[in-house]
């Protein structure tokens, strides 16, 4: 799953840093064009200043030494000449002994520029140009110590890169900042979400939304308002049909006993009104536990099962039936939703009871990667055959064992639904009744 505060970070991190190289190699590249140019414009000034100060007697050169540069008369000082032709070298005090520049003869007009150790391990730039002058070819190269000017340069573009560098992490440190400031109200959103989630908002507000978000947020408050309509009128419709088939039924049951006497289907007519009545009940029992549940909210066993005990000690209460439970004990928030947890420890917990004599037994307890819920109840219990018969896919538990409470259909498809188990002991060890466990993810997953 893509991040878009990782991507955006990335991304413009990426962009800025590229930015940075570019400009840094234009910096480099335009200062390094301008130190040549500026050392090209130098020596070519040097040339010129040599050939003003010669003369050509007799096919020989000869120079006039007091105009030449006074640095051209101090040993090794960083600045020499050499004039060369066919059969003559003329070359600058300054070189001494030094003999290792290379002189060209070049075509007058042409000029070759290069780059030498010189004597003291100068960095030397060379610039050779060729001339003709009364019959005479000769060819005249100046050189230029450049080491500490390079040096200068070198520092110079260090401090650069280390500038570009420093500006670099503060636009970075800067687009970070931007960046969580920016993301800040889709992570208060996401928080909003999660509390919804819980069960501890019953709308997301718009009120720090950023106006792009205000059509997405609006979306899910609608969403949120017409599931909760429809889960009212649902459970409403419920509630009414069941109060209305019970004069019907009512009706009917009395007939059959007064008018039907001993005829043959007398029995059976009062077994299936007796098995609407029930289911009738069922549904009434249902619709008085639901409550006002708030959809798609994860289940908190310690706040949502008191309404749901409650109910169920009201409608028993003629047994005087105890539901045992230890709230403080269990995880505060289990990933299943909230309705259809109450769905199904409503069947279980209401089948329970109504086997039961005194006591039910309520556990919830967490391992690594799942849940695990226990349902005990001091009853009958159930024998091994039909036991068997009850765990079958797809069969009701009211239609293998007359009586006795909700079908299974229900609570075997929200454990489906949730990639869980469940598991059936027909006698608890220690209270005799039937024993139900149920395992279902502790994390997050995709249902189907």
């Amino acid at each position: 799953m893509k991040s878009i505060s990782r991507t955006l970070t990335w991304g413009l991190a990426g962009s800025v840093i590229l930015l940075s190289i570019i400009i840094t190699l234009l910096t480099y590249l335009t200062l390094n064009n301008t130190y040549k140019t500026f050392f090209n414009t130098r020596l070519n000034s040097e040339i010129e200043s040599l050939v003003s100060t010669l003369e050509i007697q007799q096919q020989k050169i000869v120079l006039d030494e007091d105009k030449l540069n006074l640095y051209y008369s101090h040993i090794y000082s960083g600045h020499y000449f050499i004039i060369s032709t066919h059969n003559q070298r003329v070359q600058s005090r300054s070189l001494w002994d030094f003999s290792s520049i290379p002189q060209p003869q070049l075509a007058a007009g042409k000029r070759l520029r290069r780059e030498i150790t010189g004597p003291d391990d100068q960095q030397l730039i060379l610039l050779s140009q060729g001339f003709s002058q009364k019959g005479l070819q000769f060819t005249i190269t100046v050189a230029e110590d450049v080491s500490v000017l390079t040096h200068h340069f070198q520092v110079v573009t260090l401090s650069l890169v280390a500038g570009l560098i420093t500006v670099l992490i503060v636009l970075i440190l800067l687009q970070q900042w931007l960046l969580k400031k920016s993301l800040k109200p889709l992570v208060s959103l996401a928080t909003s979400i999660q509390s919804l989630k819980n069960g501890e908002l019953t709308t997301l507000s718009t009120s720090q939304t950023p106006k792009e978000l205000i059509p997405l947020v609006e979306t899910i408050n609608q969403l949120l308002e017409n599931t909760a309509a429809l889960l009212s009128r649902s459970r409403n419709a419920t509630g009414d049909l069941g109060h209305s088939l019970k004069t019907p039924l009512a009706v009917i049951q009395q007939l059959a006993q007064t008018e039907l006497n001993d005829h043959p289907v007398k029995s059976q007519l009062l077994k299936q009104t007796n098995t609407i009545r029930a289911l009738t009940e069922q549904t009434l029992t249902k619709a008085r536990l639901a409550g006002n549940i708030l959809p798609g909210a994860l289940f908190d066993p310690q706040n949502d099962l008191m309404d749901l005990i409650h109910s169920l000690d009201t409608i028993y209460q003629h047994k005087q039936t105890r539901i045992d439970w230890q709230p403080h004990q269990w995880p505060n928030r289990l990933h299943i939703n909230r309705e259809d947890a109450l769905e199904l420890l409503g069947n279980l917990l209401d089948n329970a009871c109504k086997w039961s004599k005194s006591t039910v037994l309520l556990n919830i307890s967490t391992q690594e990667n799942t849940f695990t819920i226990t349902i005990d109840d001091d009853g009958p219990g159930i024998d091994d055959d039909q036991l068997h018969m009850i765990i079958k896919r797809g069969k009701r538990l009211d239609e293998q064992v007359e009586g006795h409470g909700l079908g299974l259909n229900i609570v075997e498809n929200i454990i489906k639904y949730y990639k869980g188990t469940i598991n059936f002991k027909g006698h608890h060890p220690s209270l005799g009744g039937l024993s139900v466990s149920i395992n279902l993810p502790q994390s997050p997953t995709t249902y189907s």
